[in-house]
């Protein structure tokens, strides 16, 4: 289900994840109560994990469906922070996700305040683009190990190259998946295959955060009853 070997195996988590979120509707059912009771919870936690990767890997998405769904997420794990700590999520997972959610909707009040057509991608809130630059440094030669002098050296053309293809971007082909749309196990995806909206003028933040807070509730009331 996942890499042992490798706990950064990005693909194959979110394979994972996009797996558990077909289980409830697409597995066959059971007639064990306990196995339909522990399906059933499976498909709890990938709703709740889905409201925060989801946003990052599904091209399609607006910028106001990816607020209203990093929205959800928030209330979510601050309610099952406040009931069982540090049993349903690590600290650290905790602070960063919810700082992540944060920034994203910081930023772009703040876009809006310095112009309403300004376009902006949640994805360059991640390590992608870090990532590139280091990819780039690896294959600028058949040299793949090298000293802090040779780095340095490679970071300064490699921060060229970035530049160069930010300034000519029909230059940079994207990804190499033809469609990302309902694909598996999706990692680096960058702006040249985003379809979604995402101008900050088109986002009412108060609003997404309140509709992420009533999609957090019944989510609740879905899973774990109107008690919740």
């Amino acid at each position: 289900l996942l890499d042992p070997a490798d706990k950064q195996n990005v693909p194959k988590a979110v394979n994972l994840l996009q797996s558990l979120l077909k289980l409830e509707h697409e597995a066959p059912v059971s007639g064990v109560p306990s196995i339909a009771h522990r399906r059933r919870r499976l498909s709890f936690l990938a709703r709740i994990l889905g409201l925060f990767t989801l946003p990052f890997i599904s091209i399609d998405m607006s910028l106001s469906d990816q607020v209203r769904s990093l929205a959800a997420y928030a209330h979510l794990i601050a309610v099952f922070w406040r009931w069982h700590g540090t049993r349903f999520i690590t600290g650290a997972l905790y602070a960063d996700s919810q700082a992540i959610v944060k920034n994203i909707i910081i930023t772009i009040a703040r876009l809006q305040l310095v112009d309403e057509d300004l376009p902006f991608y949640i994805i360059h809130e991640g390590t992608d683009r870090l990532e590139g630059l280091f990819a780039d440094c690896r294959t600028q030669d058949h040299s793949r190990n090298f000293d802090i002098l040779q780095l340095l050296e490679k970071l300064a053309t490699s921060t060229l190259i970035q530049c160069i293809m930010e300034r000519n971007p029909d230059l940079d082909r994207g990804h190499c998946r033809l469609s990302l749309k309902d694909a598996m196990g999706v990692d680096h995806v960058n702006p040249r295959t985003w379809s979604g909206n995402v101008r900050v003028g088109d986002v009412e933040l108060a609003v997404e955060w309140e509709r992420g807070q009533e999609d957090a509730n019944r989510l609740l009331e879905t899973y774990l009853g109107a008690e919740a």
